[in-house]
């Protein structure tokens, strides 16, 4: 008998706050409410989001799973236990589609396919570099191979799987990522900036320009004190604020001796991952995205639709696909010195960056509205579901 809607296996690497997994826990609540049946399974059973997902529906792993890679997950062993794991837990629900979330879960999206033998959907929120970290080429190519489907969360994203990746045009659907607007824009609304400059030490006399992220080379934490270097130079009462860096670790220790070195410790400040990264972006003046490559940034939009203008880089993804020199400014790839024009123009034009930040909030609200984008991935899943009951 066929159901309304289809029951869905999910799979992902963790249960950590990195954007893909935030996005997944965004849709699957969204399904949840929609009445969809659905499981999920993880690579490893960690990450602060854990419970959410628990809330939602039952959590498994594979058995004696780890984080990494999925030739260290399976070390060197057959595949065929991890087959019978998931026919065994998985087939009397009846499963009728598997969606993968991220790369970094190819090896084990591939079993389930083989396991379950129904339609592949699968998602994809990374561009090259990270594809080349996150998966081993023949866990790749398989992947791309068996997916029925292919998601992109961004245009870039799909141009990337398309010309350097072998994946067929006809498979690609590019749905952009999206966040809760609505739960934004209540936080929004419910912050108390002076709270926030006080708790976080924020100077309250000076233009901020902040960033979000993890502390990693992708994300250009070193681009970022760079600019920060060179702003100070140039720039009067200009300070810079990265959230969600830890203070552990060989990249930070490296980071901070450059800091250091650069003589640049007042013009930064530090902020641990928190929950109120959203109330922190809301205090700046402008946001930053320094990434290498970087495929829709959620982050971003919270950060667009705080109405705050945006500076980052041509050529580095889903940021200079977003702005288009809209909703904020984008200097040439990694030109520090532009990015510091762009700044010092900011700086000096208050109604330029009310405009830029207006236009971001508009796009996000009319082009890459929650309601609408989920609908849109609904769908798309459910024509999958028809495909196989054929």
């Amino acid at each position: 008998m066929s159901r309304s809607k289809p029951s869905i296996l999910f799979i992902s690497h963790d249960a950590n706050r990195a954007g893909a997994q935030l996005f997944l826990l965004n849709i699957m609540k969204d399904f949840q409410q929609r009445g969809f049946e659905m499981e999920l399974l993880c690579m490893t059973k960690w990450g602060p989001l854990l419970p959410e997902f628990e809330a939602i529906c039952p959590v498994s792993t594979v058995p004696e799973s780890n984080q990494g890679r999925m030739s260290k997950l399976f070390g060197g062993n057959p595949e065929d236990s991890i087959m019978s794991y998931i026919r065994v837990r998985y087939q009397q629900i009846d499963i009728d589609l598997i969606y993968a979330n991220t790369i970094a879960c190819a090896g084990l999206a591939v079993i389930a396919k083989k396991a379950l033998e129904v339609p592949l959907i699968s998602h994809i929120h990374e561009l090259q570099f990270s594809l080349n970290m996150y998966a081993e080429t023949e866990d790749k190519r398989r992947l791309f191979e068996l997916s029925d489907g292919v998601i992109a969360c961004s245009q870039a994203v799909a141009d990337n799987l398309i010309a350097n990746n072998g994946v067929n045009q006809d498979k690609v659907k590019v749905i952009h990522s999206f966040i809760d607007n609505e739960r934004v824009i209540d936080v929004i609304e419910n912050s108390n900036s002076d709270q926030i400059f006080e708790e976080f030490q924020l100077p309250r006399n000076q233009f901020l320009v902040g960033a979000c992220g993890n502390a990693e080379w992708r994300k250009g934490l070193d681009i970022f004190i760079n600019i920060a270097q060179e702003a100070s130079q140039k720039l009067n009462s200009v300070h810079f604020v990265w959230i969600g860096v830890k203070p552990e670790g060989e990249y930070y220790d490296q980071v901070m001796y450059d800091v250091r070195k650069m003589g640049i410790e007042n013009q930064i400040t530090f902020i641990p991952p928190t929950p109120k990264a959203v109330e922190i972006i809301n205090t700046l003046d402008a946001f930053l995205v320094s990434s290498r490559e970087d495929p829709f940034p959620l982050v971003m939009l919270e950060a667009a639709l705080c109405e705050k203008p945006i500076l980052g880089f041509e050529n580095s993804g889903g940021c200079s696909e977003f702005v288009k020199d809209k909703a904020g400014l984008l200097a040439k790839y990694m030109h520090i010195s532009g990015v510091v024009d762009n700044l010092k123009t900011f700086i000096e034009n208050e109604q330029l960056r009310k405009e830029k930040g207006e236009t971001g909030k508009r796009q996000i609200l009319e082009l890459y509205n929650f309601d609408q984008s989920s609908l849109k991935l609904k769908n798309y899943l459910e024509q999958f579901q028809t495909e196989n009951e054929v």
